[in-house]
């Protein structure tokens, strides 16, 4: 495959940052600004079949172009790891995303970062709740090879043993298989590329306290083009960030002012009051606008994309929630973990469009059936959670049998395969974290599981 080099025209229409004369003078000795990328790491980037810069990270260059005022030339490669070698044979002289570590810092320099993101891990759908990596340092994970987070999850869990592959689908492949225990990355990024490439027996285990700060990198002997950048990246608003991530979480955020009415009001009131009513409404319509477009944010973030039932963070958030009132007024609850049975075989025999008809038809299922107080959510892949409130133990067995029984008898639209489910059933103890509840019922769901399945077992 030969990989073109494309340039991004400068389209005007943004406010130019405000330059040092060193700063100026430098950008009028340059056409363009070599810009090398990670072909293959969706949605932050990647390179298209046609050659183009894609991606979160597409997104944001363009806006910086934009305010630089000076067009983008990509360097096309066909890995991380030569983008990291065209950077230090200065072939180019911005890395798209990069993060500061030791190994870089003698060809490469960092912004500010400008997005955090945590490192997560995918397992395979039977493994446990991780908390973190320490009680698992036995197990091989995967991780891609050049990434900045081999050297940081190394630096934090020295003699941890990892597997480094060429690409994301690589690592959840492996895992997949059995060949590793997970594949690390961050938590987009796995959902991106599971989807993309039909990979669903596997779940997110666990999210990790390290986070990946993203920055642009910048050739270490271009010190006023890291500046300028920086500058840059200051200047981003708020709401363009939020537009630019929007694009790839399929959330479109409404933000647009009417200029021909700006300039309409603009020309009629002449007088300071009329200019300052002018101001205060945009300023409180946008506002209002922000407002909703970050209720809306919110609540995507906090919704599975497929089944449109809480997600593991909003679930996490309820676990806080009932662990407050607990320790606040004594009122315990109990949790369920539901596994549907040999979920595998369906997508391995129908295909994944039956196997995600199959998930959206259990959770409209449990969503319906469980008690009002009840909250039911995707835990990960054919997995999910029931939290309830003011409920011992007993009462949740009993509930999870009447489950599992609805979901035997129900019509998931395949004559040839009934559908059952297995669930592990805990309630919460004293003197305990929430996540050791997670555990537990994690573990009475795999016992569920490797006794026979169709079973409910309550540790």
């Amino acid at each position: 495959m030969i990989l073109l080099a494309t340039v991004f025209p400068v389209l005007g229409a943004k406010e130019r940052l405000r330059l040092s004369k060193a700063e100026q003078q430098w950008l009028d000795n340059r056409e363009v600004i070599r810009l090398c990328s990670d072909p293959d790491w969706m949605p932050y980037e990647g390179i298209g079949e046609a050659g183009q810069h894609m991606g979160i990270m597409s997104d944001f260059h363009q806006l910086w172009a934009q305010m630089i005022g000076k067009p983008l030339e990509l360097q096309p490669t066909e890995s991380w790891e030569q983008s990291l070698q065209f950077m230090q044979e200065k072939k180019c002289d911005v890395l798209s995303s990069a993060q500061d570590v030791p190994s870089r810092r003698y060809y490469l320099s960092v912004t500010r970062p400008f997005i955090n993101y945590p490192f997560a891990i995918a397992t395979q759908p039977d493994q446990q709740f991780i908390i973190n990596l320490l009680p698992l340092m036995d197990k091989t994970f995967a991780m891609i090879k050049g990434y900045a987070a081999v050297e940081l999850i190394r630096e934090q869990y020295p003699g941890i043993s990892l597997m480094l592959v060429d690409s994301a689908r690589a690592g959840l492949k492996l895992v997949e298989k059995g060949h590793v225990y997970g594949f690390i990355d961050t938590v987009p990024s796995i959902n991106y590329q599971t989807l993309r490439h039909g990979i669903s027996h596997i779940k997110i285990s666990g999210v990790l306290e390290q986070h990946y700060a993203m920055s642009v990198g910048v050739r270490r002997d271009l010190p006023l083009l890291l500046s300028i950048y920086n500058k840059a990246i200051a200047e981003t608003r708020e709401v363009e960030r939020q537009r630019i991530l929007n694009n790839w979480l399929s959330l479109e955020l409404d933000y647009k002012i009417n200029m021909t009415l700006v300039w309409q009001v603009l020309a009629g009131l002449l007088l300071l009051s009329g200019l300052f009513f002018y101001h205060y409404w945009t300023v409180r319509r946008a506002n209002r606008q922000l407002q909703k477009a970050n209720r809306q944010l919110e609540y995507v973030s906090q919704r599975d994309h497929l089944t449109a039932m809480p997600n593991r963070l909003c679930l996490h958030q309820a676990f806080e929630a009932e662990l407050e009132r607990y320790h606040r007024y004594g009122h315990g609850f109990s949790m369920l973990m539901m596994d549907i049975d040999h979920f595998k075989r369906v997508n391995d025999r129908f295909g994944h469009v039956v196997g995600d008809e199959i998930l959206k038809r259990m959770a409209d299922s449990l969503t319906q059936n469980v008690r009002g107080s009840d909250i039911a959510g995707r835990w990960g892949g054919e997995e999910f959670v029931i939290m309830c409130p003011e409920t011992d133990l007993d009462g949740a067995w009993t509930l999870a049998e009447q489950l599992r029984m609805l979901i035997g008898q129900a019509d998931f639209g395949i004559d040839s395969m009934t559908i059952t489910a297995s669930f592990g059933v805990t309630d919460f103890r004293d003197d305990e974290m929430i996540e050791d509840c997670i555990k537990r019922a994690d573990q009475a769901l795999y016992r569920a599981k490797h006794s026979g399945r169709n079973k409910t077992v309550s540790f």
